[in-house]
């Protein structure tokens, strides 16, 4: 067994003094505890013993699973039964644990999809606070002739004049190129051209690093639209930090529980491989010893051939 990392918790169940004083005097003082236990089966089978060590070492897995799941703090301390009411503390511990899963991940989705909703508002913001920047109406942006389309876009300023003469040798008046405002060093502009040349123009202004902006759907004129988005992304964004501050409550009180109930199943499972290992009947130390620093391996080797030891890193 390797040594345990710098600010362990150490539980051991021992039976013979030299090494529960080696134990005990491991731990920092003041945090260390030893009570003397019994070690009995309650006339269980070997075949019985085990097969609750196998359903206690699954659901102590299960519970880290989920604390790790649910990012909460493992807080190691000795559990304050003797002996775990196995059945009905068995079922009980599966179902607070079913319960943390399903209520964080109820609230969690709820926090995904609003997030998902904030985004798209903040999107719809940007897209349409470009639109009102563009120099074009919407009227401009928005009318329909049934023999045209139009697509709205950027050009480099300095490539500005060479789409123009192009699609003028190319398709003479029935292609329109409307210069709008100037963004950095590249200019908005808005193309028009008839269905059946629309995508031959679109073509020859790609050449010339063209970039088109989409049009958002809106139902009001742009700046009342903006508005009205900005005013959901408020909303929005209240009921998110509201989710987050029921979200680290569930968290929390999770913590609490998976803590106590991590501990209760830690402990039962190494009384139940004390009686196999030390006998039943057995007279032993429960040791329970928060460590700083690096135990030799030697030490934590002879610990482990006389008894059950378990280390545990701190957080």
């Amino acid at each position: 067994m390797s040594s345990p990392a710098k600010s362990s918790v150490l539980r051991a169940i021992l039976a013979d003094d030299a090494s529960v004083r080696i134990a005990t005097a491991l731990g920092i003082p003041g945090k260390t505890e030893s009570k003397r236990v019994a070690l009995t089966s309650g006339r269980l089978t070997t075949e019985e013993i085990v097969r609750r060590i196998k359903e206690l070492s699954k659901l102590r897995d299960e519970i880290l699973q989920v604390m790790r799941q649910l990012n909460l703090t493992r807080e190691a301390t000795p559990s304050m039964v003797d002996q775990l009411d196995y059945d009905s503390e068995l079922e009980a511990t599966k179902r607070e644990l079913e319960e943390a899963r399903n209520e964080y991940q109820e609230v969690q989705g709820k926090i995904e999809k609003i997030q998902r909703q904030i985004d798209k508002s903040k999107k719809k913001i940007a897209a349409l606070t470009e639109i009102s920047q563009t120099g074009f109406t919407t009227d401009q942006l928005e009318s329909e002739a049934r023999d045209f389309r139009r697509v709205l876009g950027r050009l480099p300023v300095k490539k500005l004049d060479t789409p123009q003469k192009a699609l003028q040798s190319q398709f003479k008046d029935q292609a329109i190129l409307a210069v709008g405002n100037r963004k950095q060093n590249t200019v908005y502009v808005l193309f028009a051209a008839p269905k059946d040349k629309f995508s031959q123009a679109l073509q020859t202004l790609l050449l010339y690093d063209f970039t088109p902006v989409e049009i958002p759907e809106h139902k009001l004129d742009v700046r009342s639209e903006i508005q009205a988005e900005e005013e959901k992304a408020k909303l929005l964004s209240e009921e998110l930090e509201g989710l987050k501050l029921q979200l680290d409550d569930l968290r929390r009180k999770a913590e609490q529980t998976l803590n106590r109930r991590l501990d209760e199943v830690v402990d039962a499972l190494m009384l139940l491989r004390g009686i196999l290992k030390l006998g039943d009947g057995t007279q032993a130390s429960r040791i329970y010893a928060r460590l700083e620093g690096v135990v030799p391996v030697e030490i934590m080797n002879s610990l482990t051939r006389k008894g059950i030891i378990e280390l545990e890193s701190s957080s």
